[in-house]
């Protein structure tokens, strides 16, 4: 008799796999899954580790590819591209991009510098090219992360990560290192000012160990998303011995900052002493809740205590090592949810992220918060197929991009060359030029499950 597990895993296993391509789009690298109610396929594929991504006021997906430059792509009306070119020709460009809201100016950033380009979104052409921010160069991570404030757009928000995993400079404020910094581009010098220049630019926190994603939400409220510490280790107060802590702690986390015009110079996100509880169960000497602080390393100064009362408490904690880079609000009126690619970390027993993920919100006395506090759960919103094995190869989101009316979400995948369209609607591409008739599907399945499945249909 056939099961009907088998029979489900077989219907699963082929519905999940099925995708419905834009005109000229290669298949995808991997296999993936998205969530009910909702549709996805590659925009875009073979592209030089495409990482930052942005859609202009014209409506045109801008891709910052790491080795190249900045590519445009004009879309037509289901946001699929139609056409594409070189729009800067840069191959020091590695993460950050933003267009001003005017349309008129794009920004984009080297591990060292931010540019700034006067922008033609009708014809694809930035010109001009002038340099905004210097001396961002350093050891560690070398993403900067540009986002221009909706709310106040002569603000530049710029992030700069740890020089290491545990950098004793990111509780310097003045170090230029682990922080996000605002900068008024009016008082900006004509040469560029440097990162750690307090006359162009203000610290909107310090101590943040690598916070990528940054976001404003529609009240203006900026929040970034931190990628925490690796290796987490605990020495157990009463005995003195080292716990490794790693698999399960501390938490990727939501910070909540502030106005992009007005920064609280004050902000200190808990780097490199203070690290936030996801799972507590490994930390015996204490009795903690997710969302709590704790030291690595206990000391006279630097200890539990001292990080409950000095650490800014975030809004949201995520598992470890999911590696958040990017993140957006949902634009359209009646989309109160955040919207967070995970970029996946190897950093565990069993590999985790590697997905896009959806967190309901609200907003609340001028900000957006999860609906649920800082555990608030998240639901998948496109994954792979089994995020488990993706330390052999899986798509690994890094940009977000929302159009400008919140229905057509982009996704850049730095590993596999890609840019994903997440639409909702389960027939959302069923419309699309050279679609597949309804007979004929792209399946791809691992063959030891397809193998399995069969045996169980067949003997």
């Amino acid at each position: 008799m056939v099961s009907s597990l088998a029979w489900s895993f077989v219907f699963l296993g082929l519905a999940s796999s099925v995708h419905a391509a834009c005109p000229g789009a290669p298949a995808p690298a991997y296999p993936y899954r998205v969530a009910a109610g909702w549709s996805a396929t590659p925009v875009l594929g073979n592209l030089s580790r495409p990482r930052g991504i942005v859609v202009d006021t014209k409506g045109n997906l801008l891709v910052l590819e790491r080795g190249r430059g900045i590519t445009g792509h004009k879309l037509d009306e289901n946001g699929c591209v139609k056409s594409s070119k070189v729009v800067v020709d840069d191959p020091n460009l590695n993460h950050g991009i933003d267009v001003h809201p005017s349309g008129r100016t794009l920004v984009a950033s080297t591990p060292d510098l931010a540019y700034q380009w006067d922008y033609d979104a009708d014809d694809l052409e930035a010109t001009d090219r002038r340099t905004l921010i210097t001396s961002m160069l350093g050891p560690g991570h070398n993403t900067r992360t540009l986002h221009i404030s909706r709310k106040s757009p002569d603000y530049l928000v710029v992030s700069v990560g740890s020089g290491s995993n545990i950098d004793e400079g990111a509780f310097q404020a003045a170090a230029g290192r682990a922080q996000i910094r605002s900068f008024d581009t009016r008082n900006v010098a004509a040469e560029g000012s440097a990162f750690t220049d307090g006359n162009a630019g203000k610290v909107m926190g310090f101590g943040m160990r690598n916070s990528v994603g940054i976001a404003e939400d529609r009240e203006g409220t900026i929040h970034s998303i931190d990628n925490s510490v690796d290796d987490a280790y605990r020495v157990n107060v009463v005995t003195g011995q080292v716990l490794d802590i790693h698999n399960d702690n501390p938490a990727e986390k939501l910070y909540t900052l502030g106005q992009a015009n007005n920064a609280n110079e004050s902000f200190f996100g808990g780097a490199p002493y203070c690290y936030t509880v996801y799972d507590p169960t490994p930390i015996t000497d204490l009795a903690l809740q997710p969302g709590d602080y704790f030291a690595l390393q206990p000391n006279s100064t630097f200890n539990d205590a001292w990080c409950s009362a000095n650490a800014a408490k975030p809004s949201l904690i995520l598992p470890p090592h999911v590696a958040p880079l990017d993140m957006k609000f949902g634009v359209s009126k009646d989309d109160n949810n955040l919207y967070i690619g995970l970029h996946g970390s190897f950093n565990r027993d069993t590999t985790i992220g590697y997905k896009v993920i959806v967190v309901p919100g609200q907003y609340s006395d001028g900000k957006w918060v999860p609906t649920g506090g800082v555990t608030t759960s998240s639901s998948d919103l496109l994954t792979n197929q089994n995020e488990a094995n993706c330390g052999t190869g899986c798509f690994r989101p890094v940009g977000l991009a929302f159009d400008e009316d919140g229905e057509k979400l982009y996704v850049s995948s730095d590993t596999s060359g890609e840019v994903f369209l997440v639409r909702r609607g389960s027939g959302a591409f069923g419309g699309f030029r050279n679609h597949p008739p309804s007979g004929v599907m792209t399946v791809v399945i691992t063959l030891p499950a397809l193998m399995w499945a069969l045996s169980q249909v067949l003997f």
